[in-house]
């Protein structure tokens, strides 16, 4: 298993401890997903950046906070086995994530878990498209986040 997280515009709310908690919880949950052998990219850019993924595949002119894109088919998850294969990627704006912090009263860094675990359970079939499934999902990043919090404590 393999998740990679990239930076392509820094901040000093990205410590490598904090880097190093992001990804042991998405390996986690791919693990729980039956998902252990995937590989999954983390890309951390600008609004730039996600304005043009979010226009050229989703005809929107405007920037997003987070992107997934899934290289399985839901079909196929069930047989995933052998050798590593790709889940996919998914793409945070820290602008977004530096906005939405302030407006939610926490910090940068649950933020950026926040948008993480978002784009992660839209790779593991998750979606907001009605009210039973906005809740099942939102309670999912919940429980995942209650539980990411206990590692952020001291990193405030």
């Amino acid at each position: 298993m393999s998740v990679n997280v990239q930076c392509l515009k820094k901040d000093p709310a990205m410590t490598i401890l904090f880097l190093s908690r992001l990804r042991d919880l998405l390996e986690q949950h791919l693990e729980e997903a039956k998902l252990s052998k995937g590989e999954l990219n983390v890309v951390i850019a600008d609004d730039q950046l996600l304005k043009r993924l979010n226009r050229k595949y989703r005809d929107k002119d405007a920037p997003t906070d987070v992107l997934s894109f899934s290289y399985l088919d839901s079909a196929d998850q069930d047989s995933l086995t052998g050798d590593e294969f790709a889940v996919g990627d998914i793409y945070i704006s820290i602008d977004r994530a530096v906005e939405q912090a302030k407006l939610s009263g926490h910090n940068l860094k649950r933020e950026l878990a926040l948008l993480a675990v978002h784009g992660l359970l839209h790779l593991l079939g998750y979606e907001h498209n009605g009210d039973d499934q906005t809740k099942k999902m939102r309670e999912k990043e919940r429980t995942i986040m209650d539980e990411f919090d206990k590692y952020l404590v001291g990193e405030q």
